[in-house]
């Protein structure tokens, strides 16, 4: 036999460090109120979480919100360009479905954007430019 070998069984736990239970720390705040000992008690803010930096300047933003009053809103697409998509489409005698799939996009965006209801894309507007072969109102830079 091998003279460095242990043959005696080993076994491993895992047991995991427990803290302080809120047990003892009852029986000790109770044993403290019997005996007309000091307490102190604070408050935790936002303990156990990780919002230290969140809420660091919460405060000023959410006043500057409160006074804000415009109302802000996305912009939508312009009816001129919804109306030159449709006529334009009609002109080439193409659908909604097959424009999309010409496009590889869903033709919801194609509906949305003949509907007005779109927000402009100036990638998806070119798009539909190139595969329709007209040129297409630009909606107004900010």
């Amino acid at each position: 036999m091998a003279d460095g070998q242990d043959w005696n069984t080993v076994s491993f736990t895992k047991r995991p460090s427990k803290p302080p239970s809120a047990a003892a720390n009852k029986q000790e705040f109770n044993k403290a109120l019997r005996e007309g000992g000091s307490i102190e008690s604070t408050k935790k803010f936002a303990g156990g979480k990780n919002t230290a930096l969140a809420t660091a300047g919460a405060g000023i933003n959410a006043a500057r919100l409160d006074a804000e009053t415009e109302e802000l809103r996305h912009q939508k697409v312009d009816i001129g360009l919804s109306k030159a998509i449709q006529q334009a489409r009609m002109a080439k005698g193409v659908t909604q479905d097959a424009l999309a799939k010409q496009l590889n996009i869903d033709k919801k965006i194609i509906a949305e954007y003949e509907n007005g209801k779109a927000i402009p894309n100036g990638q998806v507007i070119a798009n539909i430019e190139r595969a329709l072969g007209t040129k297409l109102p630009r909606p107004p830079k900010k």
